[in-house]
């Protein structure tokens, strides 16, 4: 009996390493898997120091000091389980990546072609991955191909193999083969967001540029902070011209990056051109932080600072870009436009003539340009823009009755005569343009003209005149009322002066026909009554004293 637990207790004692060594090295694992190296580490030595001839537990510890960048260390606790275990596979591929990481070759190559010379590892997978990678770094392409496949051949599965020749493809400068590699790598493990960016990339080279889009859309997908991704996809959309979606990548991209000046640049670019006028600004501040005499973006933040209405700073702005580079055209109307809004006209219509010189052919500028000198009252300048207006568009009737405008102001009014005319032909039912004709008719002396076209002025407001100025329909009474006078229709007469009253009760020179309306009709109180309110309103009409004396009344 004492013999069977002498038996039983030194048995215990033999097993109690390994024993111990097991579940320490399973939750080394877990640790290593979690990202806890440190943790890992320090399990992982306390298992090769209780069992210092444990294989596995220095493989462990070398993977642990990998993963932490100490490749030293890793490079001796994965050769110390080689030593231990002569055909431990993963312990050779461990050292081998080490020499890889540290870029000697020879030492990978050499570790791995003893590891792969014992009998039990000749089709192992993971020696042959690893050899194969050897070799593409090496620049020995064919023969990693070649190794690959032996790989491929051992693992179907190992959708690794599938990335090695992508990869050695790739660097072959054979993208048509590499492509379908990194899909079937894909297929097997689709969480590999490496692998999606290497076929995104094949994808750009090959000009197959939505697949490309769709791939790093993927990758995104699967690491949000992908910075490579981020840039090549803003980059990508930017080139296609797909501004909206080129802004939506280089906004994260250059959040999360912030000192990428050519991202800020694109970025900078694609707000402009979708009109977010507000991010634009402040992106254009940024690009100009780094590189005060970028043309690009100060023509970007003076058009935005215009366009968020911005306009002393947007005339600063646009001052400091034509000391850089010639102006174009819109640059020049959004100046113009500020200068106008700040009320600086005459600043203003000399950035139109500039357009002009430029381009000819922006002729609603020549309408703009005309309004503002006539505003400066230089009638002969608006008149010549309002001509070359309706020159290059003869619908342009604004433009017609502007010309006109001008050069009554002129007294060029047979010039003036002549366009009105062509206006009330080019749109009969505009009532301002017998309105205006009737009053270059007036001055041309040419009363009872002028009275007819007050007439159809008259006629074509009937009833909508409170759609039109008060003064030009009282006006326009007061005239018509005048022509039934000279026709000695007296009521008639009375009756549109009347009218007339209703819209402009201050003329006196329509009272003082009224008057004489009444008189010539007989109607004595009434005449009297309006020629007194036409002295009220001109205390030196004569006229209106001769109504009054010939009417038998002299007032004091």
């Amino acid at each position: 009996m004492k013999t069977m637990f002498a038996f039983v207790f030194v048995a215990n004692v033999a097993l109690a390493p390994s024993m111990l060594a097991q579940p320490q090295l399973e939750e080394g694992k877990h640790l290593l898997k979690q990202g806890k190296t440190g943790e890992a580490i320090a399990l992982f030595r306390r298992v090769v120091t209780t069992s210092p001839k444990n294989a596995e537990g220095w493989y462990w510890l070398g993977e642990a000091y990998q993963k932490a960048s100490r490749l030293d260390s890793a490079e001796i606790a994965g050769s110390k389980a080689i030593s231990l275990d002569e055909e431990f596979p993963d312990a050779y591929a461990l050292v081998a990546n080490v020499a890889l990481a540290k870029n000697d070759l020879k030492r990978a190559h050499s570790t791995l072609m003893m590891g792969l010379a014992e009998k039990k590892n000749r089709n192992n997978e993971k020696l042959l991955v690893s050899l194969a990678h050897v070799l593409l770094a090496a620049d020995s392409l064919d023969r990693a191909v070649v190794v690959f496949t032996q790989a491929r051949e051992a693992n179907p599965e190992n959708p690794t193999v599938y990335e090695g020749l992508g990869d050695a493809y790739s660097k072959q400068g054979l993208g048509i083969v590499a492509i379908p590699q990194y899909e079937k790598a894909i297929d097997l493990d689709s969480a590999r967001s490496g692998v999606q960016y290497k076929l995104a990339k094949e994808f750009m080279k090959e000009r197959r540029y939505n697949d490309a889009a769709r791939i790093y859309q993927k990758v995104i997908q699967l690491d949000s902070t992908n910075e490579s991704a981020l840039y090549e996809l803003g980059k990508l959309y930017f080139a296609a011209k797909q501004y909206g979606n080129a802004g939506k990548y280089l906004q994260t991209y250059v959040r999360r990056f912030s000192t990428a000046q050519d991202a800020w640049g694109m970025y900078m670019e694609s707000l402009y051109a979708t009109r977010q006028f507000a991010e634009a600004l402040p992106a254009a501040q940024r690009v100009l932080q780094n590189d005060p005499k970028s043309v690009k973006a100060l023509r970007i933040l003076a058009a935005s600072e215009a366009e968020l209405q911005h306009y002393p700073q947007a005339i600063d702005a646009f001052s400091k870009l034509e000391k850089l580079d010639t102006l174009k055209v819109e640059d020049l109307r959004r100046w113009s436009k500020a200068y106008l809004e700040t009320k600086r006209d005459s600043l203003a219509v000399l950035k139109m003539e500039e357009i002009l010189r430029l381009d000819p052919n922006q002729s609603d500028l020549y309408s703009d340009a005309g309004a503002i000198y006539m505003r400066l009252r230089k009638w002969d300048r608006a008149a010549t823009m309002f001509e070359r207006r309706f020159t290059q568009d003869t619908s342009a009737v604004s433009a017609y009755v502007n010309y006109a405008l001008c050069n009554m102001q002129l007294e060029k009014y047979g010039v003036a005569r002549d366009a009105l005319i062509l206006v009330t032909i080019k749109r009969p039912t505009y009532p301002q343009g017998h309105l205006f004709l009737a009053r270059c008719y007036v001055r041309m002396d040419s009363l009872l003209l002028g009275i007819k076209e007050y007439g159809h002025f008259a006629e074509m407001v009937a009833g909508d005149e409170a759609k039109f100025s008060k003064g030009d329909v009282g006006e326009s009474y007061g005239l018509v009322g005048l022509g039934h006078l000279l026709d000695k229709k007296y009521p008639q007469a009375v009756e549109m002066l009347k009218k007339s009253f209703k819209y402009r009760d201050d003329n006196p020179q329509t009272h003082l026909w009224c008057g004489q309306a009444y008189a010539l009709s007989g109607n004595k109180d009434e005449a009297i009554k309006e020629y007194r309110v036409s002295l009220k309103l001109d205390p030196k009409n004569k006229d209106a004293k001769k109504g009054l004396e010939l009417l038998g009344v002299v007032d004091d």
